[in-house]
């Protein structure tokens, strides 16, 4: 299969249309149109419907996608690995994270990288935890840091770096700031903020509160920012990071209440490709990630996050 009759069609299943698939690839539309024929005659399969909206994959186009999209990458980081040993030089390193970790790991690791090698071109993308998976998983991310998730994805290596606990931060005006001993009851009496964006927290809630289904009890935010502002707010209450919250804990805004469930504690945790092929710079990075976790344990005040513990 040759592969830019694959790079078209992965193409054209993200771009729709023919004409921003041709100008993509420096090719004509007749040509990207004789592609995806070539790869339907080859495997006796139709692989689009076309409509008036552009082209929607078939279920068979849907399984050839899943192949070539990966096929494409790794293409596409077999040119980067020569191209970077033909230059001599280390090239670029993407990075992904989900949102704590992202906050808590990324600036320092991003710091010491730049400062060993001035000339590679970092790039980082913060996403959800499943969505770090799939873009590593595919090779489209070199390394990410993430929030465990349900269920490990096997094309990946997984490796804890350190440990995180979920705790419940209200307003110390609230009537669960000075309670002991906090039910799921007394938890759904008030207005439980939901983080839309981080599924591994919403994870670790769901199994917290067993069985739990959004109600008219929750408001599902897309913003940490704003769910720390509505905390102000006496009948609001949320499960959160201690390290999100470290400001405001401070500051006296915010008070965290730790109900000291093991259902709560989450893995922060390293992945990259079971198929990756270590350079210089990844010996590095994996390093990097074992000394910025040690230093943060150092760091970090026990009174203010006794959650993190670094695995060695």
């Amino acid at each position: 299969m040759n592969n830019s009759k694959l790079q078209a069609f992965c193409l054209l299943v993200e771009l729709k249309k023919l004409a921003p698939v041709a100008k993509e690839l420096g090719i004509t539309a007749p040509t990207v149109s004789f592609h995806i024929r070539s790869i339907e005659e080859e495997y006796g399969i139709r692989l689009f419907r076309t409509n008036a909206g552009g082209y929607r994959l078939t279920e068979a186009g849907e399984g050839v996608y899943h192949y070539a999209r990966q096929i494409v990458q790794l293409q596409k980081d077999m040119n980067r690995f020569v191209e970077t040993l033909l230059a001599g030089h280390i090239g670029s390193l993407r990075l992904g994270a989900s949102g704590l970790p992202a906050h808590i790991f990324m600036p320092d690791l991003i710091h010491q990288v730049s400062t060993a090698y001035p000339e590679i071109r970092i790039s980082l993308e913060v996403k959800t935890a499943p969505e770090i998976e799939e873009k590593v998983a595919l090779q489209e991310l070199d390394y990410g840091l993430i929030m465990e998730t349900k269920q490990e994805n096997p094309l990946l290596h997984y490796e804890t770096i350190g440990e995180d606990a979920l705790v419940l931060a209200c307003s110390p005006t609230h009537e669960l700031a000075t309670k002991k001993n906090i039910t799921k009851e007394d938890v759904l009496k008030n207005k439980l903020l939901l983080h839309t964006s981080s599924s591994s927290t919403n994870h670790f809630i769901e199994k917290w509160m067993n069985p739990f289904q959004p109600s008219m009890y929750t408001i599902e935010l897309d913003s940490v920012s704003t769910i720390k502002k509505m905390l102000t707010f006496e009948k609001n209450v949320a499960f959160l990071s201690v390290a999100l919250i470290e400001e405001e804990l401070k500051s006296g805004l915010l008070v965290k209440k730790d109900l000291h469930d093991v259902t709560l504690k989450r893995k922060i945790q390293f992945i990259y490709p079971k198929t990756r092929l270590d350079h210089t710079i990844d010996k590095f990075v994996k390093q990097s990630i074992d000394e910025v976790a040690q230093q943060l344990k150092k760091v970090f005040r026990h009174d203010i996050i006794p959650q993190v513990a670094v695995i060695t």
